[in-house]
């Protein structure tokens, strides 16, 4: 069985720009086509909070304040509305690469940083943040702001969908219902094939965010969910993303596999983890990071989904094409075409060639 965005392939070569939101639905696995959409003249969007917000009809210059909500805004077609961004060229290059109308936007804009009148001068109208209480301040100063924060899978699906009724475009609108249909249909996937495993088939994983300082991804998480669905367990017992924890109790925890985040870097030759019998005996793997880290919160969750099954259960899932379905979902999602080297990089967690 081929991955769904195999189908990509299919409409990809005769489109022109006029015609791309359209052919997005002839690749919905055969769900059904995208209910009709109308702009409303104004929108009232309820943000992750349960805040309802008045936006703009058509926002024109966004201030997104949260790393991983970029590459969102980038699928659902919004880049070059994106005035101000969290994100930096050094950190995420290939949202950069894929999305160079970035590099005219003021980079760098945390949302613990960001100064209202500056927003204001530059004239912005719609920002997204990843807190409640940043969402609050904000809009205390006149701006739109939505919290756009989620931690599983189905609010995953209800911020993309907040976000395309925000931005009040056919494009994205079309955008976040061929993403979810591509979601559902790879989390069926999934639980068709591992719902038979028991408890002790089922690897438990540990998800290392940071090695200096050593920190871990505990329960209720994102990662918590894509290490669920994918088969697998989390061998943390503590909540939270970037929990700080010890040497002594990840070996109390005695994970079957290992992942280190992207950005995590490797522990070197000595250090104390490689005497983990994951280390030791080769379980272990560094995650996939393209234009967003995959193991976080970005739309590229998507993929990590098929490459952690691949990872815990390779029997199972041989007839998946990663390679190719990462070319699919850059050329479908993203509008950018990747060549082999390309997505050998991304599944290596490197920047693109110099």
């Amino acid at each position: 069985m081929r991955f769904s965005l195999s189908l990509a392939s299919m409409c990809r070569t005769t489109a022109t720009k006029a015609h791309k939101a359209s052919l997005l639905l002839c690749c919905t696995l055969g769900l059904g086509f995208a209910p009709s959409f109308t702009p409303a003249l104004a929108r009232n969007v309820t943000d992750m909070s349960g805040t309802v917000v008045n936006v703009p009809d058509t926002p024109t210059a966004i201030a997104d304040l949260w790393f991983a909500h970029n590459e969102i805004l980038v699928m659902l077609g919004a880049a070059a509305k994106i005035k101000v961004t969290a994100e930096n060229p050094k950190d995420s290059p290939w949202l950069f690469k894929v999305a160079p109308v970035l590099l005219s936007a003021r980079t760098g804009v945390r949302p613990e940083s960001a100064n209202p009148e500056d927003l204001l001068a530059r004239k912005i109208d719609l920002v997204f943040v990843p807190q409640r209480a940043t969402a609050e301040t904000l809009r205390h100063a006149s701006l739109p702001t939505l919290d756009a924060h989620y931690a599983t899978l189905p609010d995953m699906l209800r911020s993309l969908d907040m976000t395309a009724q925000a931005l009040g475009t056919p494009e994205a609108h079309n955008t976040a219902h061929l993403y979810r249909s591509q979601m559902e249909h790879m989390l069926a996937l999934l639980q068709s094939r591992t719902a038979p495993l028991p408890a002790t088939a089922r690897p438990r994983v540990l998800h290392i965010a940071r090695l200096n300082p050593l920190q871990i991804d505990g329960t209720n998480t994102l990662i918590d969910s894509w290490i669920t669905a994918a088969g697998g367990q989390n061998a943390a017992t503590v909540s939270g993303n970037h929990k700080p924890t010890t040497f002594e109790q990840i070996a109390a925890w005695n994970p079957d596999l290992i992942i280190l985040g992207a950005t995590a870097g490797l522990p070197a030759q000595d250090a104390p983890l490689r005497s983990l019998p994951a280390f030791a005996k080769g379980h272990w793997a560094v995650n996939p990071q393209g234009v967003f880290s995959w193991d976080r919160y970005g739309c590229e969750e998507l993929l990590q989904l098929e490459w952690a099954a691949k990872l815990f259960h390779p029997t199972l899932f041989t007839d998946l094409n990663l390679p190719h379905d990462v070319k699919a979902f850059y050329r479908t999602f993203f509008h950018y075409t990747l060549n082999d080297d390309d997505t050998a990089r991304i599944l290596a967690a490197r920047p693109p060639a110099p």
